[in-house]
């Protein structure tokens, strides 16, 4: 009777020459990459923003009539007194120190205001308010509310 042999082959794989890193380690630095293009990218919508909507104006009179005279004795949001020959506004879309250029749909004339005031959560259909000598250098006061671009400046 024959017996058979078995005959078992181990076969020792090479080692590679090279291998993937761990992909980990790269993680951080494509985050930041990542992060660094989309406050690129919201700066520049920022820079290019242009609105258009209505804007009224307010003075010292208007804001005796509302009452929040009397609350806040003239001082604005950013603790300067109100004139009403500045060229300031108050807006709930811009924060407080930026520059804007606000042209009258209506005519085309600009003018450049300040954001130095907030608009209350009380006036909800609001978005800009400017001083009584920045809404004269665009409209006829008798207006009251008139169509505007705003274009954030600085």
């Amino acid at each position: 009777m024959r017996k058979h042999l078995k005959i078992y082959v181990d076969f020792i794989e090479p080692a590679p020459k090279w291998r993937l890193p761990n992909p980990y380690v790269f993680l951080p630095a494509v985050l930041v990459i990542l992060a660094l293009i989309i406050m690129l990218f919201a700066k520049l919508a920022r820079a290019e923003q242009t609105l258009t909507l209505t804007a009224s104006w307010y003075s010292v009179e208007s804001l005796k009539k509302e009452g929040t005279f009397k609350y806040s004795k003239g001082v604005m949001a950013n603790g300067e007194l109100f004139s009403d020959d500045a060229f300031t506004c108050a807006s709930r879309l811009h924060r407080l120190g930026v520059l804007l250029l606000v042209t009258n749909l209506a005519n085309g004339k600009s003018v450049v205001v300040r954001v130095t005031d907030k608009i209350g959560i009380r006036f909800a259909n609001k978005r800009i308010d400017l001083s009584r000598g920045a809404f004269a250098q665009i409209a006829n006061l008798k207006q009251g509310v008139i169509p505007i671009k705003i274009k954030q400046i600085k």
